[in-house]
């Protein structure tokens, strides 16, 4: 079995390729625009990961690397992600993650790929902004491309905040908080949903497995309050200081609430049985399929609101198995 990773040097990548060398039998080819990592992160194990140097706004790249490699499966995680920076390059954002994701579809389409995943976000849910707006269009060609492939499968997949993934507020915070520093928070009526980097994976994976076409998979995850993420890090963090916080506002393009499946689609959506992590699915509102999703989902929208579990020990425990996968 073959598997290509765009963006395979990311947080998100390099968890999918250390999971995946547990399979005997799975050979990997990650293909990404930064060789340093590359070099970096796959030199022990060059006999089962081949990594390629290019870019997804490049088909013709594309479409002879999967030429020559031949991979059975696909996952697209590589983005633009950043959402502060992609309100003010919106133009770069249409580039990677719109044109970019349907280039990795028309090489998986024409080279007869079994099943190719987009890696999506929680911010195509209702999104408010440049990133999330790239992302929604991007589930949507991918339904499309389902609809009108008679041999590849397409699908996608959204997630979250990961802890101690690049970019996450989590070990920013607990440094702050080891050094004495203010701690700089967007609101204190926040509330995010938080998962592992291994929960990730979990998630990603058990989409690669059940997808039978234009669906988009979701997991079942807890949100949490400001507060309650406050008082998990005072309480992990050895420091004598006293936890102050620096309110600094919202960022571009942010949400008080985050949403990761709408009301709008909860006609849409069902229970996905047997995978490791608790899966939602969403099927395409237009398909030639039948689907064997039978367990509807009688739940309410995922607003992160909605579903906070403010649990204290749980927190703690999430932070600490998603400090332990940090890269």
């Amino acid at each position: 079995m073959k598997v290509l990773i765009t963006g395979g040097t990311g947080s998100l990548g390099k968890a999918l390729v250390k999971r995946l060398l547990k399979k005997g039998d799975c050979e990997i080819i990650v293909f990404s625009r930064d060789e340093g990592k590359q070099a970096l992160a796959f030199f022990r194990n060059i006999k089962r990961v081949q990594c390629v140097i290019g870019d997804v706004r490049d088909v013709e790249k594309l479409q002879t690397t999967f030429r020559i490699h031949k991979p059975d499966y696909v996952i697209h995680a590589a983005a633009l992600k950043r959402i502060d920076d992609m309100e003010f390059h919106p133009d770069e954002c249409v580039k990677t993650n719109i044109k970019g994701s349907e280039n990795v579809a028309i090489a998986a389409l024409s080279n007869n790929v079994k099943k190719c995943i987009l890696v999506s976000t929680d911010k195509a849910c209702l999104p408010v902004n440049v990133y999330g707006s790239t992302k929604f269009i991007a589930e949507r060609l991918y339904t499309n491309f389902d609809y009108n492939s008679e041999s590849t499968i397409f699908a996608a997949v959204r997630y979250g905040n990961v802890i101690a993934s690049r970019g996450s507020f989590i070990p920013l915070w607990m440094e702050q908080y080891e050094k004495s520093q203010e701690i700089t928070v967007t609101s204190m009526d926040c509330s995010r949903f938080l998962f592992t980097l291994e929960d990730a994976v979990d998630t990603v994976l058990g989409a690669l497995d059940k997808a039978e076409g234009g669906e988009v998979f979701i997991p079942k995850i807890s949100s949490f309050s400001m507060d309650t993420i406050l008082e998990a890090i005072r309480t992990m963090v050895t420091s004598s200081g006293v936890l102050q916080t620096k309110i600094i506002g919202m960022r571009p393009g942010e949400k008080l609430h985050e949403d990761m499946l709408a009301k709008t689609e909860l006609e849409f959506t069902y229970e996905v049985e047997g995978t490791k992590s608790d899966l939602l699915v969403v099927l395409p509102q237009y398909t030639k399929k039948k689907h064997s999703y039978d367990k509807k989902y009688e739940g309410t929208e995922f607003n992160s609101s909605l579903h906070l579990n403010n649990n204290l020990k749980k927190l703690r425990d999430l932070f600490k198995r998603g400090l332990s996968d940090a890269d």
